[in-house]
C-alpha cells in the first residue's frame, strides 16, 4: 500500500470513529438513558448529571484523535519517525489512561450510590480496560518512535 493511499485511510478511521462518537455521545446514549428513566422514573435525577458526565469524558477522546490526525499529517509528509509524533503519542497515552480514570471514578460513585446497573458497569468496565490498553500501546509506540527519531537525527548528522 502506497503511502498517500495509507493516509488517506487512516484519515478516514479518523474520521468514522469521531462520528461514532457523536453518534454515540449525543444520540445512543440519550437514548439509552430515557429508557433507563422509563424504567427505573426514581432514577431520574441523575439523566443529566450522567449525561454531562459522559459529555465531558468524551473531550478527551476527542483530544486524541486530534493528536492522531497530527501524526497521520507527519506520515503523509514522509516524517513518521519524529519527536513531534513520538509527543503526540505520549499525549494519545496519556489522554487514554485519564478517560479509564474518569470511567473507573464513575463506576465507583454510581456504585456506592447503589445505581451501577449491570450493563452500564460492564460497558464502563470495557472502556476502562480498552483506555488502559491504548495508554500502553501508545506509551510503548511513543518510546520507540523517539528512539527511531534519535536514530534518524544521528545517521543524518553523519551524512
Amino acid at each position: 500500500m502506497k503511502q498517500l493511499e495509507l493516509t488517506r485511510w487512516l484519515k478516514l478511521i479518523i474520521v468514522f470513529a469521531a462520528l461514532i462518537g457523536l453518534f454515540l455521545c449525543f444520540v445512543f446514549v440519550p437514548v439509552f438513558g430515557i429508557q433507563v428513566v422509563e424504567e427505573y422514573p426514581e432514577l431520574s435525577y441523575m439523566f443529566w448529571p450522567c449525561l454531562i458526565y459522559i459529555w465531558a469524558t468524551a473531550v478527551p477522546f476527542y483530544i486524541a484523535l486530534y493528536k492522531v490526525w497530527q501524526i497521520v499529517k507527519e506520515i503523509s509528509k514522509d516524517n513518521s519517525f519524529c519527536l513531534k509524533n513520538a509527543m503526540a503519542l505520549r499525549s494519545i497515552g496519556i489522554l487514554a489512561l485519564l478517560d479509564s480514570f474518569l470511567y473507573f471514578v464513575g463506576m465507583i460513585i454510581l456504585s456506592s450510590l447503589n445505581i451501577l446497573q449491570p450493563t452500564i458497569g460492564l460497558a464502563m468496565l470495557i472502556i476502562v480496560f480498552i483506555g488502559i490498553a491504548i495508554g500502553i500501546v501508545s506509551f510503548t509506540l511513543s518510546r520507540l518512535v523517539r528512539k527511531a527519531s534519535d536514530i534518524k537525527e544521528e545517521n543524518d548528522l553523519t551524512i
